[in-house]
């Protein structure tokens, strides 16, 4: 079985959403591994010095124990075009390190810098994010039918800066703009993707 990873935004030595990815762990090692376990993350990793400026990617591998610490700097890849891809078989409920049905999908994304995951018509993920839609109102909102429980969607949703909702392939074109959420990537740090980017 693959191994399972965490991947926390660090600023200036702080661990961001830690409570999420803990409870991320937690829930992982049960479901998977059958094992009830607390985990406090901000108790097992020491930042290192060279991680106490600026944002760092700190990577958590475990399986039923922590395998691994590592703390990479991070620069926000440009994504501006999304290619439509469809597999109806898709599960992705779990954050591991082999990704392979995912990764067979991005090789279809052709000239685009990433792909929309389409689910029995419903609309889930990008390669490796949640996806939220600015609407009419400069709402945004996310869809319930996500593969992957991101710890920064669960963070906006519990702060109400973005609600869940029922979003299908032909819904797509009733918005503005899409953007891509993780663990390293808010709101606010990147550029709007038109939908008609989305290809």
């Amino acid at each position: 079985m693959s191994l399972l990873v965490e991947t926390i935004r660090t600023e200036n030595g702080k661990l961001l959403n830690i409570v999420f990815h803990n409870e991320r762990i937690i829930r992982s090692l049960f479901e998977v591994f059958g094992l009830r376990k607390e985990t406090e993350l901000e108790k097992i990793i020491d930042v290192p010095t060279f991680a106490l400026k600026g944002i760092y990617k700190c990577r958590v591998e475990y399986n039923e124990k922590i395998t691994r610490i590592e703390f990479l700097p991070y620069i926000i890849r440009s994504i501006s075009s999304l290619k439509v891809v469809i597999d109806n078989d898709i599960s992705y409920p779990y954050k591991y390190i082999k990704r392979n049905n995912i990764q067979r999908l991005m090789e279809m994304r052709g000239d685009c810098d990433d792909i929309l995951i389409i689910k029995k018509g419903m609309v889930t993920d990008s390669s490796h994010a949640n996806i939220v839609f600015r609407d009419i109102d400069n709402n945004w909102v996310t869809p319930s039918t996500y593969l992957l429980p991101g710890t920064r969607r669960a963070s906006l949703l519990q702060k109400s800066l973005i609600n869940e909702t029922t979003i299908t392939e032909n819904d797509i074109n009733k918005y503005a703009e899409v953007k891509l959420i993780n663990a390293m990537i808010g709101i606010d740090d990147t550029e709007g993707i038109s939908v008609g980017n989305i290809i």
